[in-house]
């Protein structure tokens, strides 16, 4: 082989060497957008490189656990012209933690329970000092034997001695006050100590991701690397604020997104898409399968016996009996089921199929804490109507509520409601349900002590009807009851009133002669039997009053329960 030949060799061997082991460039990145779902998120890492000609494998390190490996997608851009030519996970463990930190931690701790405990050794000791102080306040309040008086002491030594007892207590509670208060320290020192402790000690074993992409650089220049993963643990709920304006009969309602995730990794100012839609269900719906219906068997029984059998069965028909026995512990799970008010950056939402998307007006911080984090989305002024609603029997008090049509837009996931009325907060209300758009639902606003509500029994008389001096073997009591609605507002008002007659649950007692002025609106509210519904509107200052009577009989010898 000539000199020129072997040199051509080793020059070629060179090229596919550097074609076959590209340089590993090690990329910093951060996240810089994310995608909240209910129960998941789709994370965005970008980091930026120069690349030269060449192949190259970047590789963006330090990514926590807590990331869907099939979920992985990588894009880039750049003036760099690069073909990506594949992407993977690397997994790699911790290192140990540092024995001597953990020794050091531990001796710390070791000293701060010593603290601990001669602190509250002082503390027993002055509090022995304070019972000897009572016992000695105990001696000289009783009556001193005869034989121990001699003379009484001048006035000048008994205030010195009362003096002198006085000074001791003040010692004793100052003492027992500066103990307390060491002793809170020592207890924070100590969980301050532990939870170090147990972060070195819980590193041990855990897990760091990196994401490694291969590329090829067909012109030099600058490349961005996208890599966008799906991470579990973090989610966001839906929050309601409701401000209702009462005079001008409208509901400012502001939607809110509160996101908490524990995913390892901070997200520093990203832009933040909130989305209704729910990955994780799939979008493919699940087929039914036939109904059948059979003799019930005790399946834990089956199974039982079948393990029985196991125990004695051939080696070739173990796996079988075992595979029959989990479908059967299966079969049985599946059966089992005036001053300027400041402006809020809301988000900008649209529709995407049967999902809307959110995306949050500025950069947002959710640190891995499980913390609340409240996301603007959205807000729209509404339409209210006002009604008032009072069960006199159980609460001689008007609720007001509002009936609100949402808008044309869009539709309002279930969620807590925060409830406003005029600025004053009057408590939590839901939307049990999810709102599509234009239909109506309603808040609850509280009390309003501007419509009064009375109930009171006007007659409870007994028919004692006599036979010969011997009384009737029925009774018979007849009620009378007046509810009193009075309207104090500037304006009309509507009002619901709820009240109710008994019914009987047994021949033997009856109800009889039901009246009421004016007639109820309502008889049997909702299919609940003997409950009553008056609707009613008040002008300033009116006063209605509704009443209404009727008769109970039953055997003179029952005792009957509810009246």
């Amino acid at each position: 082989m000539t000199k020129r030949a072997i040199v051509l060799g080793v020059i070629f061997c060179l090229m596919a060497g550097g074609l076959a082991f590209a340089d590993v460039v090690e990329t910093s990145s951060r996240i810089t957008a994310v995608t909240v779902y209910p129960d998941t998120a789709r994370v965005v890492r970008s980091g930026k490189v120069s690349l030269k000609e060449g192949t190259h494998t970047l590789e963006l390190k330090d990514l926590k656990p807590y990331i869907d490996e099939s979920s992985l997608s990588v894009s880039g851009e750049g003036t760099a012209q690069v073909r990506i030519l594949g992407a993977g996970v690397k997994t790699r463990e911790l290192t140990r933690p540092s024995d001597e930190r953990v020794a050091e931690l531990e001796e710390k701790i070791q000293g701060v329970d010593d603290e601990i405990a001669r602190a509250k050794a002082s503390d027993a000791a002055l509090l022995k000092k304070e019972k000897y102080l009572d016992s000695v306040n105990l001696f000289s309040g009783q009556k001193v034997p005869e034989d121990l008086v001699t003379k009484m002491p001048p006035v000048s030594d008994l205030l010195a001695v009362a003096d002198f007892v006085q000074a001791q207590y003040q010692a004793v509670s100052d003492g027992r006050q500066a103990v307390a208060i060491k002793l809170r320290d020592l207890g924070k020192q100590r969980r301050a100590l532990h939870e170090e402790l147990a972060r070195i000690r819980g590193g041990s074993g855990q897990q760091t991701r990196s994401v490694v992409v291969d590329v090829e650089c067909l012109r030099s220049g600058d490349f961005t690397l996208n890599v966008a993963y799906n991470s579990s643990v973090v989610g966001w709920s839906p929050l309601y604020d409701a401000r209702v304006d009462f005079e001008k009969g409208q509901v400012v309602l502001s939607s809110f997104a509160v996101v908490q995730q524990t995913t390892g990794e901070d997200w520093q100012d990203v832009a933040l898409t909130i989305s209704t839609s729910r990955p994780s269900l799939g979008g493919v719906m699940p087929e039914l399968s036939s109904w059948y219906l059979r003799p019930y068997a005790p399946v834990v029984r089956q199974v039982m016996l079948k393990s029985s059998r196991m125990l004695s069965a051939p080696a070739a028909d173990y796996d079988d009996m075992a595979l029959e026995a989990g479908g059967a512990v299966m079969e049985q799970q599946a059966f089992a089921a005036p001053s300027e008010r400041a402006q809020v950056a809301y988000a900008a939402s649209e529709s995407s199929g049967a999902s809307v998307v959110y995306k949050a007006a500025r950069p947002v911080t959710v640190i891995s804490d499980g913390n609340d984090v409240r996301v603007p989305l959205m807000s729209q002024t509404l339409p209210v109507t006002f009604q008032y609603a009072t069960s006199p029997k159980l609460s001689a008090m008007a609720y007001l509520t509002s009936r609100v049509a949402n808008g044309k837009d869009d539709q309002l996931p279930a969620g807590q409601i925060n409830v406003f009325l005029n600025e004053s907060f009057v408590g939590t209300s839901a939307l049990a349900k999810t709102i599509a758009p234009e239909e109506s639902f309603d808040l609850y606003l509280g009390v309003d002590e501007g419509v009064v509500v009375k109930r009171q029994l006007l007659e409870e008389k007994s028919d004692d009807t006599m036979i010969g001096r011997i009384p009737s073997p029925t009774k018979k009591v007849a009620y009378k009851y007046k509810i009193t609605v009075e309207n104090y507002k500037p304006r009309d008002v509507t009002v619901t009133v709820y009240d109710h007659i008994p019914v009987a649950q047994d021949d033997k007692i009856k109800v009889s002669k039901f009246e009421a002025t004016p007639k109820a609106s309502q008889e049997g509210y909702q299919d609940r039997e003997g409950v009553l519904v008056w609707d009613m509107t008040l002008k300033p200052r009116e006063k209605k009053d509704v009443v209404y009577s009727f008769i109970v009989e039953y055997p003179r010898d029952m005792r009957v329960e509810g009246l």
